[in-house]
């Protein structure tokens, strides 16, 4: 008895002992937003006057609903989370990531699934097909990557975003800044480039500088947004695309340059398919120079795409933002002016607009307190329906983070 009296106290001992390193750390956090916003738009030159929209007034969002829970074991990190947010529709995203260490090398990948909930609609009560609940469910698994890193190397291969925009701009809560090919891609100023499947190579030439190069083969979109041009499908074709993104600091200035192409090929054999083709090109620039409180930046992009069996169909997208963020002791005044350029053919005229906002913000107690006033005007020679438009937009965002 006395000594199964000690296997016991050993045993609990030994739990005790183990607990702590085996504990999950669990947390919830939110936001809440109240805002004014006074927006006037003008809808092209034939317009009389500019007309206040259905959006000026108060308003307020609860931002998402965030469940986490943490576990560390010694290198080792897992961590689970369950988040609700609303986009038009009511996205319930579960997610678990997690890294491993083993010698030098580090790897970590995720895995995240989405019950979109598109919501009920509800007919005459005389049938039942007429009140139902629809969900738009995740139909396949889930796309993700395997990043692997010793500090000087670092490989990720799967579908991520291998590459930076190498966008640099700082706006504010006010509607003036856009993206390039707003229309579809709709990405920050700099190289068009997004989430694509391949494989990409990291490595850090010194503290302050770095070089990625990253290679695309799947059938969606080159470089993850140049769509396709040529009327072909993913079904029946491949893309191939290859990129080099560099990232230095030199002195105050941070410089990050982004270059990439790529292209569609038919994968079938098919005589007709093998006629159809789209190749893409895109560039990227960002500079960002720390001058104390001053803090100027620089955004250039420019993307070009072409039909290979009709060189009069392409798609062709530029774009440079330049401004500053000034520290006033803990507040900040952030200026942005740009250019944006989205041509559809080589007979289009060019969509054109220019930008600008100007944005104050500060902290009241706990809160966030960010003042916006953005404004956005458009010409096009050959579509009356766009030329002309102008835009002024005055927001006030008061935040809370919990």
């Amino acid at each position: 008895m006395k000594q199964l009296s000690k296997i016991m106290l050993a045993a609990v001992a030994s739990v005790a002992l183990a607990a702590p390193s085996f504990a999950w750390d669990f947390s919830a956090s939110g936001s809440a937003t109240a805002s004014f916003n006074q927006t006037s738009v003008k809808a092209n030159s034939l317009a009389a006057t500019k007309e206040d929209t259905s959006a000026s007034g108060f308003s307020s969002e609860g931002s998402s609903l965030k469940l986490s829970s943490s576990n560390t074991d010694g290198a080792n990190t897992t961590t689970f989370s369950y988040t609700l947010d609303w986009d038009g529709n009511l996205d319930e995203t579960i997610a678990v990531s997690g890294s491993k260490k083993v010698g030098e090398w580090t790897a970590s990948a995720g895995v995240s699934y989405n019950r979109d909930r598109v919501g009920c609609s509800q007919g005459d009560n005389t049938t039942v097909a007429q009140n139902k609940c629809t969900t738009s469910a995740q139909t396949g698994e889930d796309s993700t990557s395997v990043t692997l890193t010793n500090g000087t190397m670092t490989i990720v291969m799967g579908d991520a975003a291998h590459l930076s925009t190498q966008n640099v701009s700082s706006g504010s809560v006010a509607a003036g800044l856009d993206g390039m090919d707003s229309a579809d891609a709709d990405t920050a100023v700099g190289a068009m480039v997004d989430d694509f499947h391949g494989v990409s190579l990291g490595y850090a030439l010194s503290d302050t500088m770095s070089v990625t190069v990253a290679y695309q083969v799947d059938n969606d979109d080159v470089m993850g947004t140049g769509e396709p041009l040529d009327g072909e499908s993913s079904t029946t074709h491949n893309t191939s695309g290859f990129g080099v993104g560099f990232s230095g600091t030199f002195g105050p200035a941070t410089v990050g340059l982004t270059q990439a192409s790529g292209s569609t090929a038919d994968a079938t054999n098919n005589a007709d398919a093998s006629k159809k083709s789209t190749s893409w090109s895109t560039l990227g620039l960002g500079v960002k120079i720390d001058l104390g409180d001053i803090d100027p930046f620089i955004s250039f992009g420019t993307a070009t795409g072409t039909a290979g069996s009709d060189s009069t169909v392409g798609n062709k997208h530029d774009g440079s933002e330049v401004g500053l963020t000034y520290a006033l002791g803990a507040d900040t005044v952030t200026f942005v002016m740009g250019t944006l350029s989205d041509q559809s053919s080589a007979a289009d005229k060019p969509t054109e607009w220019s930008i600008m906002e100007v944005g104050y913000a500060t902290a009241v107690g706990p809160a966030s307190l960010s003042v916006g006033y953005g404004t956005t005007a458009k010409t096009d020679a050959d579509n009356t329906a766009v030329d002309g438009y102008s835009r002024t937009d005055l927001d006030v965002a008061l935040s809370l983070s919990f």
